[in-house]
């Protein structure tokens, strides 16, 4: 008889639960249930790693407890029957003890806002348990399904990397390697003592429950569970499972539960009945045949990369060839956590058009067993009729696929698998193929080709082969003859519609070519045939090998004592914290007991008057507690960051997808969610403006266009040898932090109070916000915050709204409300980056000496104006922030359009700007054939220059920072090196590029910002606690405040303790923005300590050898106040005025530069980010381990804005990214294989905190040198084919990009496609 009930042990306690919603998520359970709030919850699709936690289980195939990492939000709690959970609070904790991995990544400064960090510490645990010595190649293959956008990566992999064996390990960079004439005893490479570390000692881990290793020594029980929803089956025999299909012949059958779990949580598609495989023996069965391999149908990705790789071993090359490419393309299928839990069958039956392994399975022939509920079985050989549509194939929904057989591949048969994607790891592919061909002799030294197959996904809507192309080789001699007349047919035989989806229709169809003729090239170099012809460079991937790097910066003054803490590479404050997860976020903050959660109805138009809402289904469901719309707002609706512009709840007309109509607030976040799903709106559609030529087209522009001069243009156009006009496109970016926004909104029962936990960088904002909706004082309400899980600038405003939204909802129900926004949700209500478009024109001389510049640059700013004329006039101060200038006319133009608003973010309208100003120093090098050092050199900034501005430079260390970075990066050495790799390789090429950056750093025309303040309050015992107005983003605010007080007052860090940001501790706090924290809440700490420190002077005088605590004890008992509040309003105030080009623009200058070196494939346009240099001057560090964490994680983020990060939007402007699966942000492959940052040593500033300055943005432009370096590579590609002029190369440098800048025979050969009578694109750029 079937049991009723699963048992399971988490962190090494006992769960047997009875009652169990079938549907219901590990995530949820772990932490609504459990409390256990260490795995977080923050895509929901299993795209970002940060819920990972390690399954173990006795796998009674392989006799022996399995252990492999998972993702806790995609995993039904059904699945756990029988398993071992451990989540990042069973490691270890601060309290007790910690596991080295969470000691190791803490103290190797691996954690910045910390969201991400116990998904990674799970993942490599995960790891250990397996491999206790691993290689750094394995770590890096088990970050794949971990994303940080915080920290670069570097610090994780480098901790991680100390658990690698000593022989097996380069991760740094050695000093000599870098510069053998640098003084040892001024700078240091060592952020760390890893003799501190703890041993790892594998034999100390949790063991394997007993009770769970005897029962999976036993045949397993069946079981089903009944929820009030779904149904939970799970048989143990084929027989037994083909019985339930009979009982249930709408059920489901589930393996890994990946893209049930999906349509479940974002689809609102249910089934009622759920089959499990997880125990059917004859499904989980891998069998070698003397045809080939038998695989069952549940068996796991990663089970069968590990028999296949056993097989390929043991067993003759020629037999193994299919399984090479089975194999190959494991390496590239989702993540470590998918493909421990993701089956061949699986991906089988989803049936999705650009599925790697239904590509491979076609091309090899594979067979499948199919067996009917009904008796009947079938064997059939799998080709593209088997697949109808995408997501659809020919089995009937009473069949079950039960077997896959893989052949062994025969002695003259050669297989090969290829996939491009948007990034290396966890994407999708845009085009793949496996390409297979068996040959037989024609002669003593020809082939001719009996049999052919090649099959592609993503070119069209379903898994397709080649045919003709394949029947017309089949008989003809495998020459290079064939190449030409291949790809033409296969262009022929895979036509992709001007409409089709996925878009880069003519990027794809070369993809498709192009794979074709790496796989010739391979099969005639394995046949040792036309080696003359054969290029290694064509036949090849990328080779992608282990991160390694190097940190320098100045040592701490040996003299300082040893408790004061500034200028030291401290840990970050909550590091420890955030590694075991202790660190608590707004979403961890337990539930009230009375408390209900919100969700949001937004629009589904782009420009729409709403006519109706229906909302009677919603308000009807079980457990709705209310629809909340502007109707309900007591004070005014109207909200904006210049200006009140836009609704918190739009009424009559929506001007932008995703705008916020209503909330329905439920009992619970699923009850809402499925709510808001019932409402249907009738929408009466208008006219919409989208892209940035739409909105110039139609003159459609916020405010009048900001201009700055200088000079005669005219004149300077007029004495230039050359000019050169053209345009630019960068395009936005999406913030993807990794915590989600959230608002708790508490209602208290007198004077209308109500205490606000929100996810905000400004608590003012936040404050101001709600008040003004409900039409009450501030001083009724109380915003709170700990700590965000990153910001980067979007969670300034649009938190502020929501805020307000949930606050009147809580007022008006008289409960504790809960808003969690999702993923998809977060990124289409809260705006992005702006995309610019530039159109310039340059005049120079034959030297490169700049004489004239003309551009006009324009921003699509979406619906409103937000905060986008002051992002614009940064970027109007930032363009040739490096170079002088003396001819120019700069003019600035947001535009208005119907998407999202686009809000601040990291750069703040500098990355733009940047790149525009690089771009055109880099057509100017080229059109002058010098060189692009050469350039840059002879128009840096000097001391005393007078910039765009009238602001004199003071202290201008760029040419320092730049010549710093020339001897560090070995530059002119490296430039000739990948000259000569270019010559060798004529299918691979290297770029190289160099960039400066100034980024000036203030509130340029918000004055009233540049002020902050701070309170010290110190116990009798001595403790002191430390509050101020800014939030810890993960920027180490918290951290670097600490390490003041430790300098003024002259106690220990272990003193010191902070607790959160708080309106009720200090009013009107100026936002966490602008590179600015540290310079405004280090001064205002200062103030304090140093007062603190007045009052403290007569008590030292009578007791001079007094210890802190005896101090503090005698100032208590004299009557002393020990509560000290410290202000700071900067001096300095920055309020220039375009019109009349007076006053301040700039506090200060950041600078940097970087040297960026890339590799690409021509055939492909897949690139590896070879080595990056970076020299930044950031004043006088006052934590170099924080200030470098930010460069390096600053950089990257940039080089997903130049390189990665793509947003489109559909014909009628609804957007197309919406989380990991589709928008693709910079993962551990990504980032440069060596990575070298040096910090500028004997630099000074007397505008900010102890001679520090700002840092979080100014290194996100230097980036750019990634881009360009992509450019160079292109242009060596392009300069062999004798195309020496500009081309089209916008950002960001996408492999479609790439690919297509290589203009070569292929894509000569490849047929345009024609845009039909009405036909639109998928998808556009805005």
């Amino acid at each position: 008889m079937s049991r009723t009930n699963i048992l399971f042990y988490i962190n090494g306690k006992r769960y047997c639960l009875a009652q169990v919603e079938p549907e219901r998520s590990l995530i949820r359970f772990l932490r609504d249930d459990l409390h256990l709030t260490g795995s977080k919850l923050s895509c929901g699709e299993g795209g970002c790693g940060a819920c990972t936690i390690m399954v173990s289980k006795y796998d009674r195939d392989q006799q022996k407890v399995i252990h492999y990492a998972a993702n806790a939000c995609l995993m039904p709690l059904c699945l756990l029957d029988g398993v071992s959970i451990t989540t990042v609070e069973g490691l270890g904790s601060t309290e007790t003890k910690l596991h080295p991995i969470q000691e190791r990544i803490a103290k190797v400064h691996g954690t910045q806002c910390g969201f991400c960090t116990p998904g990674f510490v799970m993942s490599m645990y995960a790891l250990l348990r397996n491999s206790p010595q691993p290689t750094p190649e394995e770590i890096e293959i088990a970050f794949s399904g971990n994303l940080c956008r915080c920290t670069g990566y570097r610090p994780i992999l480098e901790g991680c990397k100390t658990f690698c064996n000593k022989g097996n390990c380069c991760s740094k960079v050695e000093l000599d390697e870098v510069n053998k004439e640098l003084d040892k005893d001024i700078v240091s490479t060592e952020l760390y003592d890893s003799s501190e570390f703890t041993t790892y000692d594998p034999s100390q881990e949790l063991i394997f429950p007993p009770e769970l290793l005897i029962l999976g020594k036993e045949p397993p029980s069946s079981f089903t569970i009944s929820g009030s929803k779904v149904t939970w089956i799970s048989p143990t025999s084929l027989d037994e499972l083909i019985l339930a299909m009979q009982h249930c012949p709408d059920s489901k059958l589930v393996a890994g539960h990946l893209e049930i779990g999906i349509n479940t949580k974002y689809r609102g598609i249910s089934n009622c009945v759920l089959i499990s495989t997880t125990n059917v023996k004859e499904l989980n069965d891998i069998i070698e045949m003397t045809d080939g391999i038998s695989v069952g149908a549940a068996v796991s990705i990663a089970r069968l990369k590990q028999e296949l790789e056993t097989v390929i071993k043991r067993l003759p090359e020629h037999m193994t060839r299919i399984f090479n490419g089975f194999v190959e393309i494991f390496k590239r299928f989702g993540s470590c956590q998918i493909r421990n839990v993701a089956s061949l069958a699986g991906n089988i039956v989803t049936a999705r058009s650009t599925s790697d392994l239904c590509t491979m399975l076609v091309g090899a022939k594979c067979q499948l067993i199919i067996k009917s509920s009904k008796g009947s079985e079938r064997r059939i050989t799998i080709d593209d009729t088997f697949f109808t549509s995408d997501g659809k194939s020919s089995l009937k929904s009473d069949e079950i696929l039960t077997t896959i057989i893989i052949p062994f591949s025969k002695e003259n048969e050669y297989m090969y698998s290829y996939k491009q994607s948007h990034r290396r790891d966890t994407s999708f592919a845009i085009v793949n193929a496996g390409l297979r061909v068996a040959l037989e002799r024609s002669g003593a030294d020809s082939w001719k080709v009996k049999d052919c197959i090649l099959a592609y996904g993503g070119m069209g809507p379903k898994i397709l082969i080649a045919k003709q192309t394949s029947l017309a080789l089949i008989g003809r001699e495998w020459k290079s003859d064939i190449i030409e007349d291949s790809i033409a047919s296969i262009g022929q035989d895979l036509p992709l519609a001007y409409s089709a989806t996925g878009g880069a229709v003519e990027y794809r169809k070369a993809l498709a070519a192009s794979f074709f003729f790496k796989f010739f090239m391979k099969v005639q170099s394995d046949l040792k045939k036309e080696m003359s012809l054969i290029d290694d460079s064509a036949m090849s991937d990328i080779c992608y090998r282990p991160t390694k790097s190097i940190q320098i910066f100045e040592k701490v003054n040996p003299d300082q004592p040893s408790h004061d803490d500034l200028r030291r590479p401290i840990v970050h404050l909550a590091g420890l914290q955030q590694t075991t997860g202790e660190a608590q976020y707004c979403l961890d903050i337990p539930e009230y007991k009375n408390e209900l959660h919100a969700s949001i109805l937004q629009s589904e138009r782009a420009h729409a008057i709403i006519k109706s809402i229906n909302y009677n289904d919603a308000i009807n469901l079980p457990g709705v507690h209310g629809y909340i719309s502007a109707g309900d707002v007591p004070g005014s609706n109207r909200y904006g960051q210049l200006m009140p512009e836009e609704d918190i709840f739009s009424t009559e007309k929506v001007t932008s997808h995703g705008q916020m109509i209503g909330l329905i607030v439920a009992e619970s976040k699923e009850i809402a969610d499925a709510a808001v799903r019932l409402i249907k709106i009738e929408y009466e559609d208008l006219p919409t403006i989208l892209t940035i030529k739409d909105a110039i087209k139609a003159e459609s522009f916020f405010l009048k266009p900001v201009h700055l001069a200088g000079g005669n243009v005219e004149e300077g156009f007029a004495n230039s040898d050359h000019i050169i006009e053209d345009e630019l496109y960068i395009g936005g970016q999406e913030h993807f932090y990794m915590e989600n926004q959230t608002v708790i909104v508490v209602p208290r029962a007198e004077a209308m109070e109500l205490e606000i936990a929100a996810t905000t960088q400004s608590l003012r904002e936040t404050q101001f916000a709600v008040a003004k909706a409900l039409g009450i004082p501030s001083n009724r309400i109380t915003c709170h915050i700990k700590r965000l899980g990153g910001g980067f600038g979007g969670k300034k405003n649009r938190i502020a709204t929501l805020s307000a939204a949930v606050a009147v909802a809580a007022r008006k129900l008289r409960r504790p409300i809960r808003l969690l926004v999702d993923r998809h949700v977060d990124m289409a209500i809260k705006g992005s980056r702006a995309p610019y478009l530039a159109k310039y024109k340059v005049g120079f001389n034959n030297d490169g000496k700049l004489k004239a510049l003309q551009i006009k640059m324009y921003s699509n700013s979406g619906y409103s104006m937000d905060l986008s004329p002051v992002i614009m006039n940064f970027s109007m101060i930032r363009l040739f922030g490096s170079y002088e200038v003396e001819n120019f006319d700069y003019t600035g133009i947001t535009c208005k359009t119907n998407i999202n608003s686009a809000t601040a973010f990291r750069g703040y309208g500098t990355p733009q700007a940047v790149l525009i100003t690089e771009k055109i120093m880099t057509e100017v090098a080229n059109r002058c054939g010098i060189s692009q050092r050469q350039v840059r050199e002879s128009c840096l900034h000097g001391e005393g220059y007078v910039s765009s501005f009238n602001q004199q430079l003071e202290d201008c260390q760029i040419r320092n920072v730049w010549s710093e970075l020339i001897q560090r990066s070995d530059y002119e050495n490296r430039k000739l090196q990948v000259e000569a790799f270019n010559k060798n390789n004529r299918f691979k090429k290297r770029g190289i590029a160099i960039v400066p950056c100034s980024h000036g750093v203030g509130y340029t025309g918000i004055t009233f910002l540049d002020q902050a303040g701070a309170l010290i309050q110190v116990y009798t015992d001595g403790s002191l606690l430390l509050s101020h107005g800014g939030v810890e983003l993960g920027q180490g605010l918290h951290t670097k405040l600490i390490q003041i007080c430790t300098h003024v007052l002259g106690i220990p860090k272990e003193k010191i303790h902070l607790i959160e940001s708080n309106s009720a501790i200090i009013p009107n706090a100026t936002q966490t923005a602008n590179s600015s924290a540290t310079d405004l809440y280090g001064a205002a700490t200062k103030d304090a300590c140093e007062k603190l420190n007045e009052r403290l002077t007569p008590i030292r005088a009578k007791m001079p050898n007094a210890t802190w605590e005896e101090l503090i004890s005698a100032a208590y008992f004299d009557r002393v106040n020990l509560s000290v509040a410290g202000y700071f309003a900067d001096p300095t105030e920055c309020l220039f005025d375009f019109e009349t080009k007076t006053g301040m623009a700039i506090k200060y200058y950041t600078y940097g530069a970087a040297v960026s070196e890339v590799e690409i494939d021509t055939l492909t346009g897949e690139h590896q980010n070879l080595r990056t240099d970076i020299v930044m001057d950031v004043g006088r560090s006052l934590n170099p381990a924080i200030d470098i964490g930010q460069v390096e994680g600053a950089f990257v983020q940039g080089l997903g804005l130049y390189t990665l990060e793509q947003q489109y939007h559909t014909p009628e402007g609804i957007p197309l990214m919406n989380g990991p699966e589709n928008y693709k942000i910079p993962a551990v492959s990504d980032i440069p294989r060596e990575f070298r940052v040096a910090l500028l040593r004997n630099s000074k500033n007397k505008k900010a905190i102890y001679s520090s300055k700002g840092i979080g943005e100014p290194p996100i432009s230097l980036a750019s040198s990634i881009f360009l370096a992509l450019q160079d590579a292109v242009m060596a590609c392009r300069l062999e084919k004798n195309l020496s002029g500009s081309f089209k190369f916008d950002s960001p440098a996408t492999p479609e990009s790439i690919r297509m800048a290589c203009a070569d025979s292929i894509i000569e050969k490849i047929k345009n496609t024609c845009q039909e009578e009405g036909e639109k694109a998928w998808g556009i750029r805005c």
